[in-house]
């Protein structure tokens, strides 16, 4: 294909709207961005300490044993029966029930799985004992009444099985028959009332519980000849609730090097010994974060991953040696759980946090407001509402007495009192509170007087009280919920109404443009309430001067022409491979891939609603014309999705004379065939007559390629990262759906040379790699070289809920690597991976001699509130199908309060761009929240992986100093690399406060392109602001922005100027009208300002150069007569007022968006 330079305008928009499950419709385009007011009441009473239910729930789990496949069992004592879970987390089936059979039993407080076969007691009733297979059949179980009364307890070796009698007695029989052995008799110092016991992996050791005040330790007993067992050593065994002591214990177990892990039942903790039964560390209390609720069982498997059944709590609890917390195993657990559980995802949920500063209050007896409503309020409660506990009574009209105080009283609460602010409560809880009229009045008096709503959340409990309290608390109809997943979706429900506020819109959004040629292609896309948002794709003759001339094809056009069943769109991992098998002849397999999180069986008319409605049918009647077998307007927004096309092979093998020459990529092509490749077949074509396409992503959760030519839909490819989103878009109310994030990031595309086969022969293949944004935390790769038969290569994603990385092969083979262990395979640890904002970038790196193809990119977003994933630069190995090469950890700053990730795109340096950069590889800037600027070594020259803090704008949360956007990159007439950035929260575009400090900067590397250490990363002190211009020894300049002013897209160099896009926010009495868009320049070196214009209301997009021409788009509405500048509906054109060149990084990007 021809070479273009390409026009990307990118508005970053993120308000929200009314349904749940839904993505926010964009800011700037609307008549406020003000974040609502949000504060979240939990009920700390007693009876939060309810479990719930679900299949997937347990019950009272009083014991775990594993498989050697890592599968979980867990023994629900008061049922009668096993749970079996996957090392995922899935509930595979259920074992055994009350009675009389061999597969049955009655009050065995504990089990055991010993090579692979379940042996567990009957402690009452046949008084037996019963060997099961994994699945609950029966293997073997000995004759009746063989166990005295009084039975407490199994343990089982590779000679003998141990059952616990009363209060100082253990049998022991012979595992192969069953056999009585003898009984070891003790006194009641060393052993007494016990619940379980273990024995250790060599057999040789068992470790008995005790259940007493005057013995609550644990006791150790040597295993002898015949199973004779001699005491060996205890605990402190009086009850205590010192370090080493316990308050009555009920579980204890060995790891693999016999160090001895205990369960405090009335203590509430878990204990650490080792094998001498020295006291090592202890975890939890029922009162903390990390607190347990009488545990009971406790069990070490193969890999020392430590397990906690909590009896009353309906949880088993996964530990490290170190009793650091892991996860847990099963759902449901009390209502308490899964209200800490829910309110973490909520506010790390991206979509609800850019839309609402967040507080949190307890309530029921212990009435306090935790977290204080702000911006970063959803941050402090994701660390602190697990020390919510329940305890008490229901005190619900003291709570709204104090929480309407709070937000009455002046600086509480952010834009309390303006005509546009929105307030809301929403009370969850599980019961009944006293002085329900009183309530009721107190309700009512906010919602009318003080413009502060009230949602009712019914948690496992439907009455009357929730309905009259949201009848009276303004919002209508309550919300009840069973279990997680009802009160997750209720819950964002709630917060998407109270978000969606008075939001409306009046134009449309610009998202992206290229051009290539005399042609420009223009995505936008228009806001539809309730239902599937409406997107364009059109392609523009360009006039000589620049600006449009007539519309050539709008490929939403196109597409509505075409029926349903006649598009081709195909997806992976299903037995038809083919380019069109997202159909309803494949619903059977698509049925779990798209319903994976159904609570109920998914009929056929579900899935094929679903498919269809994705294909293009009004299967939900979203028009409400009574017809479901009409069609729709079938392309989706392209949000955040640059467009790239993509043509005939064209890169360049020519000399540029440079003296790096043969560190580029262009050498390198020459050396490996890259001619006969162009003039080779790509499929049944000839690689120089390959089709030329437009591709881009769709909140469908569809890559769309179209014909360059005529805007024809070529093939839609749905990655099997995004299948549980599509879940979300039917609706519970008639005639609407819910627009969801589907491919929501840009695609990036290269041909490049490597085994793709694994026959040993390499060969050049055109590959495109794309993340999905908001859509999810995982990348796709896709072998394009046949645009007509495009080839899956690899998929990678990150379930951090569930902490599991899934990986499809090439051969589209799923593949499940969970970390909950704090460990996980080789090559796969995706596990710091967030949302997928960050643009890859396709390099060639030496490693170990060997070059080699990758791509590399930020660790994605976290909404600056989940510590676990976003802070780390990946860099992937494309020969190796997709498994991770390394993953760089992005060092915390310790002077920043703010919950760092990498959203941005990196900035990559390599000798394409520069005949400086004398090295294979890149050298690498990425940019943080934390506002640092981290420089990475990815050369060959110097160590590999290196990295070091290069700048440092001092961002926390209350300067608001953060980095969403990549550094532009230049070199001036000083021969230095300059590297230009802004900050600003571009997810809270109008918050307001006088701390907000944001900056732009131009700053040097003095050492490129050399990797040095530094010791003291850059920071103003170093740099001039104007007019003062930088010195050789100062490592730049500055700019304070005033008025909360915020950067909203990346800088553009121009020669001598550099361009800022800029967001005002309005204040005073406007507070509640959309912004000003401001666009600024300023010289390169000193950092004069030459350009202050206010374009208009709403958001800019980058600012792109095409010759003398300069294009960008505005979210709102554009000014009239700007001087200097002409407008056509929301694109703004200009012509470039910039004088000396400044010799600007020249990123190859022939078919690479970057």
């Amino acid at each position: 294909m021809a070479r273009y330079s390409k026009i990307i305008l990118i508005i970053l928009l993120s308000l929200v709207y009314l349904n749940a499950n839904a993505k926010s419709p964009p800011p700037g385009t609307g008549t406020s961005d003000v974040p609502a007011n949000i504060m979240i009441m939990l009920d700390n009473s007693g009876s939060m300490r309810a479990m719930v239910n679900s299949s997937n729930a347990l019950r009272y789990p009083s014991d775990i044993a594993t498989d050697s496949k890592g599968n979980i069992y867990i023994l629900e004592y008061a049922y009668n029966r096993i749970k079996k879970y996957d090392s995922s987390n899935n509930l595979l089936k259920t074992i055994g029930g009350s009675g009389w059979n061999c597969n049955q039993w009655y009050d065995a407080y504990n089990f055991q799985i010993f090579n692979d076969q379940i042996y567990v007691y009957s402690r009452n009733g046949p008084r037996d004992i019963k060997v099961l297979d994994l699945n609950g059949n029966c293997v073997r179980q000995s004759s009746r009444y063989i166990i005295p009364s009084g039975a407490a307890g199994i343990a089982v070796t590779n000679s003998y099985i141990f059952i616990k009698i009363n209060q100082t007695r253990i049998n022991r029989y012979n595992r192969s028959n069953f056999s009585f052995l003898g009984t070891n008799n003790f006194n009641s110092g060393v052993l007494n009332w016990s619940y379980s016991m273990n024995a250790n992996n060599a057999g040789t050791k068992l470790v008995v519980p005790n259940y007493d005040y005057y013995n609550s330790g644990v006791s150790i007993f040597n295993i002898g000849s015949g199973g004779n067992l001699t005491f060996s050593r205890q605990t402190y065994n009086r009850y205590s609730t010192s370090n080493g002591g316990h308050r009555y214990t009920r579980g204890a177990d060995f790891d693999s090097n016999d160090n001895v892990y205990t369960s405090d039942w009335y203590g509430h903790r878990v204990q650490k010994f080792n094998s001498s039964l020295s006291y090592l560390r202890k975890q939890g209390s029922h009162y903390g974060s990390n607190g347990y609720y009488y545990p009971w069982g406790v069990h070490v498997d193969k890999n020392d991953k430590i397990y906690i059944a909590e009896y009353h709590k309906g949880s088993v609890q996964t530990l490290n040696t170190t009793l650091v917390s892991q996860g847990k195993v099963g759902s449901g657990g009390t209502r308490m759980d899964i209200s800490h559980e829910v309110i973490k995802k909520i506010v790390s949920n991206t979509d609800l946090t850019s839309g609402a500063n967040f507080g949190l209050m307890e309530w029921g007896t212990r009435h306090r407001i935790r977290v204080k409503i702000s911006d970063t309020g959803a941050k402090t409660i994701y660390n602190d509402v697990t020390n919510i506990y329940a305890s008490g009574g229901t005190n619900l009209r003291q709570a709204l007495t104090i929480v309407r105080n709070h937000f009455k009283t002046a600086g509480n609460v952010p834009n309390f009192g303006k005509s546009c602010a929105r307030n809301y409560l929403i009370v969850i809880s599980d019961g009944y509170w006293s002085s329900h009229s009183s309530v009721l009045s107190i309700a009512e008096q906010m919602n009318k007087a003080d413009n502060i709503q009230t949602f009712a959340v019914g948690l496992g409990v439907i009455h009357n009280n929730y309905v009259q309290l949201a009848q009276k608390g303004g919002t209508k109809t309550p919300l009840y919920a069973s279990n997680a997943t009802d009160l997750l979706n209720k819950l964002t429900d709630a917060i998407k109404q109270a978000i969606s506020g008075r939001l409306t819109f009046t134009t449309p959004a610009i998202m992206s443009d290229v051009t290539k040629g005399d042609f420009i292609y223009q995505s936008t896309f228009k806001y539809e309430k309730d239902k599937q948002w409406e997107g364009s794709l059109k392609k523009y003759k360009l006039k000589a001067d620049g600006t449009f001339d007539a519309e050539q094809w709008d490929a939403a056009t196109k597409l509505n022409s075409k029926s349903a069943s006649s598009r081709k769109i195909w997806t992976v991992g299903l037995t038809n491979k083919g380019i069109n098998n997202f159909t309803t002849t494949n619903r059977d397999e698509l049925r779990g891939k798209l319903f994976a999180n159904a609570q109920s069986a998914i009929t056929d008319t579900q899935i094929d609603n679903l498919i269809n409605f994705i294909r293009g049918v009004d299967t939900y009647d979203q028009d409400a014309d009574k017809s479901t077998t009409d069609e729709i307007h079938k392309l989706a927004d392209i949000y955040h999705s640059d467009l790239i096309v993509v043509g005939k092979p064209d890169a360049s093998t020519a000399d540029t004379g440079n003296t790096n020459f043969n560190k580029t990529d262009a050498y390198y092509r020459a050396q490996n065939g890259y001619n006969n490749f162009k003039n080779n077949k790509c499929g049944s074509k000839n690689c120089a007559d390959r089709t030329e396409v437009v591709i881009a992503g769709a909140n469908n959760g569809i890559l769309h390629a179209f014909k360059a030519s005529d805007g024809e839909e070529l093939w839609g490819y749905i990655p099997p990262i995004v299948f549980e989103n599509l879940e979300r878009i039917p609706s519970s109310k008639a005639n609407t759906t819910n627009a969801v994030y589907g491919v929501d990031a840009s695609p990036v595309v290269k041909d490049i040379y490597f085994d793709d086969l694994g026959n040993g022969t390499k060969r050049w293949r055109t590959v495109l790699i794309s993340g999905v944004g908001a859509g999810g935390k995982g990348f796709f790769a896709l072998d394009i070289t046949d645009i007509d038969n495009p080839k899956h290569l690899f998929a990678f994603k990150n379930d951090s809920s569930a902490k599991v990385v899934h990986h499809w092969d090439i051969n589209e083979t799923e593949n499940m690597y969970g970390y909950g262990s704090g460990t996980i395979t080789s090559g796969y640890d995706y596990s710091k991976l967030g949302e997928t904002w960050s643009t890859p970038r396709i390099i060639k790196i030496k490693v170990s001699g060997t070059e080699k193809w990758v791509a590399v990119f930020g660790g994605g977003y976290n909404a600056a509130t989940n510590p676990d994933y976003g802070s780390a630069v990946f860099i992937v190995d494309i020969e190796d199908g997709g498994k991770l090469l390394k993953k760089i950890d992005i060092t915390d700053s310790s002077s920043s309060n703010i919950v760092n990730s990498v959203p941005a795109d990196l900035r990559v340096i390599t000798a394409n761009g520069t005949d400086k950069a004398d090295y294979i590889g890149a050298m690498v800037y990425a940019a943080d929240l934390e506002g640092k600027i981290t420089k990475i070594n990815l050369t060959d020259v110097g160590t590999l992986y290196d990295t070091t803090t290069f700048f440092n704008t001092e961002a926390n949360s209350t300067n608001g100093r953060y980095l969403y956007k990549s550094p532009e990159a230049t070199f001036n007439s000083d021969g230095k690399l300059w590297l230009y950035f802004g900050t600003g929260n571009t997810q809270k575009l109008h918050e307001q406060s006088n701390k907000i400090k944001n900056r732009l900067y131009g700053v040097k590397d003095i050492d490129f392109p050399k990797y040095l250490n530094i010791s003291t990363p850059g920071d103003v002190s170093k740099c001039k602001t104007s007019p003062d211009c930088p010195q050789p020894n100062d490592q730049g300049w500055y700019i304070d922005l005033q008025n909360y002013q915020k950067l909203t897209a990346e800088p553009t160099v121009d020669k001598d100027r550099v361009y800022f896009p800029i967001y005002e926010p309005t204040t005073g009495k406007n507070a509640c009208n959309t912004g000003k868009a401001i666009l600024r320049a300023f010289d390169t070196k000193c950092g004069n300002s030459l350009l202050n214009v206010n374009m208009g209301t709403g958001v800019l997009s980058k600012v792109v150069k095409q010759g003398d021409n300069l294009y960008l788009g505005i979210s709102g509405e554009a000014n009239k007569n700007i001087s200097g500048f002409t407008t056509k509906d929301n694109l703004i054109t200009g012509k470039s007022k910039a004088k000396a060149a400044s010799g600007a990084v020249q990123l190859e990007s022939w078919k690479e968006n970057y």
